[in-house]
């Protein structure tokens, strides 16, 4: 398996992958040769786990060559990361001569070799000079022992292919692909530059990493993973040393010597990626149908988001075996559990991404970049819109308006409150408008069961109605309705209600200006209030010397609400053509 141990490099985990003894040490190792028969080389037969481990990342995993000693073990004394292109040449290079080259030598009659860039399990990748076109190349090549097995000339073809298939500025660049004798190889841009994980390592001790700048290769990151996914593939191993950061601030996806196309027949359920940032279901090599499949790089982003928000990733464990059952089995700390100073709303948008069940993670890479951009920003947008009326009309013509005010919203519509309910449990909404009138469960018994949900606590209601005035908006405000509209109402004041519920319930703990649900039924004798009227948010009733009431209970709720000719909270406009 190809997975990551504690301090973030590639390692199997049944025992020491190749990749993770050349990362300590200075040069390769000699490759063990394959039993032999006669002058017949006889290939051992490969479990699948084995021929994983025995993968290396494109762009990542470097192990810069110096001429210093063996390095100590990583757990006392971390090995340095230079910069990618940083890196001190060798008289003798080693890694070169396991792949039968040395710098100077020419590739193909076009890539003049420079000197080493970094070493893996499968081979070396070099710098060299393209004399064709007079620019600088980065050349991966791979160990010709290795294609005894049919598996890795399979791994390392879809990389190829893979790579070729995506052109976008966030993702590295492939431009050839081939065989120099008995070598395969291919040539992708050279990028100058440090990986995220040094971007990372860098900062001073006990200071988060800042939040601008995590937003901002988060942004990148996202862009380039789309891209990937937008041919139909998935990368499959998203992890910061995974991430390349030009001196410019671009930042590049690399890497994709484990990625999937999904239209490939070869699509077996082996164990691959890096343990810190594994999906449940790719740490237990389930089966995952094609529509599914990249959400596994979104659980990827959102373990990184954790970690370029806190400076940790959100399971550690000393072996990768504990923190892939972590994974699989332990819900995370929020963020904010080790970053006090983050907003709660990042909170949020992390743990989804990183939930369990895949059907409950973001839909899709652009999906969860909008939430955290929009949270960076202050102008967060919902992404899932439940609307439950009885009048299929009126319940079309709002679902239409808020269509083409919110296209990247889920929006779905229901005709009661029960159906309503069962929505909801079954994935929470980011807003829920619902109707006061409605058969079996009315919108204030609808309010109430919502408010008994703890995913609810950031979910802002509206409740629209035909008739209403202060009397009734109180009582709703007790339950817990963010917002009341007597209809017929205006599109664009509703969408500005729900951008300012929206900002309202995730700018304050979720417990601020509520009244728990579990209390509003106790003891009768105890004192009960109203909650706090956020600001700019519920339009106050018109001016009463009305005592305020007591929060209704259930039983308050069965009678129909009163018809009132007092001024309504929001003047009644003129539906939207």
């Amino acid at each position: 398996m190809k997975g990551t141990g504690p301090e973030g490099r590639t390692v199997g985990t049944a025992k020491t992958s190749g990749s993770q003894l050349l990362a300590e040490t200075p040069s390769s190792r000699p490759p063990t040769a394959p039993p032999t028969a006669g002058n017949r080389i006889v290939p051992r037969a490969p479990h699948p786990a084995a021929v994983i481990r025995a993968l290396a990342p494109t762009v990542a995993e470097w192990m810069p060559t110096d001429a210093s000693g063996p390095t100590q073990e990583p757990s006392r004394a971390p090995r340095p990361e230079p910069p990618v292109s940083a890196v001190v040449e060798r008289a003798h290079d080693e890694s070169l001569a396991s792949v039968g080259l040395k710098p100077g030598d020419v590739v193909d009659r076009t890539y003049r070799i420079e000197r080493t860039l970094g070493v893996g399990g499968m081979g070396v990748v070099a710098l060299a000079h393209d004399e064709r076109l007079d620019r600088r190349v980065a050349i991966k090549l791979i160990k010709p022992e290795l294609f005894a097995f049919p598996e890795m000339r399979t791994f390392f073809d879809n990389e190829a292919r893979a790579m070729a298939r995506v052109s976008h500025p966030n993702v590295v660049h492939v431009y050839a692909f081939g065989e120099h004798g008995s070598v395969p190889y291919f040539v992708m841009e050279y990028v100058e530059g440090r990986t995220v994980e040094q971007w990372l390592r860098s900062r001073p001790p006990n200071t988060p990493p800042d939040l601008d700048e995590a937003v901002r290769i988060l942004d990148q990151a996202c862009l380039g993973v789309e891209a990937i996914h937008a041919s139909q593939t998935v990368h499959r191993d998203i992890k910061p040393s995974n991430l390349l950061l030009e001196d410019n601030g671009r930042v590049r996806v690399g890497d994709l010597g484990v990625a999937r196309i999904l239209e490939s027949v070869e699509s077996a359920n082996v164990v691959v990626g890096s343990a810190l940032y594994m999906a449940p279901e790719a740490a237990l090599a389930e089966e995952e149908s094609a529509d599914l499949a990249d959400r596994r790089d979104i659980y990827a982003l959102g373990c990184l988001a954790y970690e370029l928000f806190t400076g940790r990733p959100p399971f550690l464990g000393a072996t990768d075996m504990n923190v892939l059952s972590q994974h699989v089995l332990q819900e995370p700390a929020p963020p904010s559990t080790y970053r006090p100073d983050l907003p709660p709303g990042y909170d949020e948008i992390i743990l989804r991404a990183i939930a369990k069940d895949p059907h409950r993670r973001y839909a899709s890479v652009g999906a969860f970049r909008r939430a955290l951009l929009a949270e960076h920003s202050g102008t967060r947008e919902p992404e899932r819109i439940l609307i439950a009326d009885d009048d299929p009309d009126w319940r079309t013509i709002i679902g239409e308006s808020l269509r083409q005010r919110f296209p990247h919203a889920q929006i779905d519509l229901v005709g009661d409150g029960v159906e309503a309910l069962s929505a909801f449990e079954s994935q929470p909404y980011s807003v829920v408008l619902v109707d006061l009138e409605m058969p079996e469960i009315d919108g204030a018994k609808l309010t109430l069961l919502l408010r008994s949900l703890d995913a609810s606590q950031r979910t802002p209601i509206i409740v629209l109605t035909a008739a209403g005035g202060p009397r009734e908006w109180q009582r709703l405000s007790a339950i817990g309705a963010d917002a009341f509209l007597v209809k017929p109402v205006n599109a664009d004041d509703v969408e500005l209600l729900i951008r300012r519920t929206l900002r309202s319930r995730h700018s304050a703990p979720p417990s601020q200006g509520e009244v728990p649900v579990s209390n509003r039924s106790a003891d009768a004798n105890k004192p009960k209030t109203v909650p706090e009227e956020p600001q700019h948010q519920r339009l106050p009733p018109a001016a009463s010397t009305e005592p305020v009431p007591a929060p209704p209970t259930e039983e308050d709720l069965e009678s129909p609400p009163s018809t009132t000719t007092e001024t309504s909270p929001i003047e009644p406009v003129e539906p939207t053509k």
